[in-house]
């Protein structure tokens, strides 16, 4: 065993490894409208100088029930369950050989390795070790019914539901249930790691507690406990205003109005201020949550508002602009 250095190289060598898979993924979910990373616009906008926002519901939803997308997600299940293991497994075997094992195709051999004591994963994963033992339980536990599913056809696929039996070493097991929801989750999982390990995404506290909330989700598939993480939202804030400063935007008032506190989900905000003068947006600032997280309910005394500056919107809609919108 050598010591992994997981440089530029490397990651290069594992993103060339999973794209291929990486990319059939999105594009089997983005087929049946349940894209697996969708991206929202401002969703709560408070209109020039008003206190009350309006909110805008930009969340998934798919007509594919109605058309042929739904049956091609119901038939392709098992495709794209023996397609996500892909994955995991190319991870796993990129591991092993940053670590200076040989490459062998024996998935016991595999388990074996991964799970001793020696073993270092990247640093993403290795520093968490929530993320490892449920990455490994998740390797450990599909690999069986990934075998049923490719070599004994001892499984159900109904309505995008996958039943399956371990069939190892010739014993049937007992069956496995993982429903649409259940396998869309695992699909964002086991796409997400790779790109978080060789640094294309950036693994930040919103993704990291929906990372958590989602294996969470898995327990019954990686069988490695609950982390109790609660439902985590990002919601990204705009306010219009005539005040050219962007510091005097009331942040205690939309804290409130976002029910920060609740105590059954973890909620954390962008905010994007316009600055309105005589009916038109003239500039822009965009505030990121770890900006605006450790200040409590008031702003810092040290935000450089140029810093922040940034290019106006192109989805204005004139009724935020004018103070007679009613």
């Amino acid at each position: 065993m050598v010591t992994p250095t997981f440089d530029a190289s490397s990651f290069q060598r594992l993103a060339e490894r999973t794209e291929y898979e990486d990319w059939l993924l999105e594009a089997v979910y983005a087929i049946v409208e349940q894209k697996l990373f969708p991206g929202f616009p401002d969703g709560v906008v408070y209109p020039v100088d008003s206190s009350e926002a309006e909110l805008f519901f930009y969340a998934r939803s798919s007509t594919s029930h109605l058309g042929w997308q739904g049956g091609f997600l119901n038939a392709g299940a098992p495709f794209v369950f023996v397609s996500l293991f892909k994955v995991l497994d190319m991870l796993i075997e990129w591991i092993l050989e940053e670590n200076g094992y040989r490459p062998n195709f024996r998935f016991q051999y595999k388990i074996e390795q991964i799970k001793g004591l020696s073993f270092i994963f990247p640093s993403v994963i290795e520093t968490r070790s929530w993320l490892k033992d449920r990455l490994i339980g998740l390797y450990e536990f599909l690999e069986p019914l990934r075998g049923t599913i490719i070599h004994d056809k001892h499984f159900t696929a109904t309505n995008g539901t996958i039943q399956v039996s371990s069939t190892k070493g010739g014993n049937i097991g007992p069956v496995v249930s993982i429903n649409a929801g259940e396998l869309r989750i695992l699909a964002r999982v086991i796409v997400s790691v790779p790109r978080y390990v060789d640094q294309t995404w950036q693994l930040d506290d919103f993704l990291e507690k929906r990372l958590r909330y989602d294996l969470d989700k898995l327990a019954a598939l990686h069988r490695v406990g609950l982390l109790d993480q609660r439902l985590p939202l990002h919601k990204r804030v705009r306010v219009y205003t005539t005040d050219p400063d962007p510091l005097h935007i009331d942040l205690a008032k939309i804290w409130s109005d976002q029910n920060m506190h609740r105590a059954d989900r973890e909620i954390s905000i962008d905010l994007r201020v316009l600055i309105v003068k005589d009916g038109t947006a003239v500039g822009a600032y965009f505030f990121p949550w770890p900006l605006l997280a450790p200040k409590g309910f008031g702003w810092s005394q040290d935000i450089n508002c140029e810093q922040y500056q940034s290019d106006i919107p192109d989805d204005i809609e004139p009724k935020h602009l004018r103070t007679d919108a009613g």
